[in-house]
């Protein structure tokens, strides 16, 4: 169990990885459009925050699971 965790943050890290650089290369991109970098930048933001909702989520259904045991 603690190597298959261990497998899905390995995962996790090389996603978030790739997806870092994918949104450095659409910023490099968008650099002369306004529009689109501003564009760029809150569907990033957006992405973020759902990040962040989720690991709050998943850290509260572990309290609750870990309550009701």
């Amino acid at each position: 169990m603690v190597f298959d965790l261990f497998l899905t943050a390995a995962a996790d890290g090389v996603a978030a990885k790739a997806q870092k650089n994918t949104d450095k290369k659409n910023l490099d991109e968008a650099e002369e459009d306004p529009e689109e970098y501003e564009r760029q930048v809150e569907k990033i933001e957006k992405r973020k925050k759902t990040g962040d909702n989720l690991a709050l989520w998943l850290v509260f259904a572990m309290i609750v699971i870990a309550i009701l045991m």
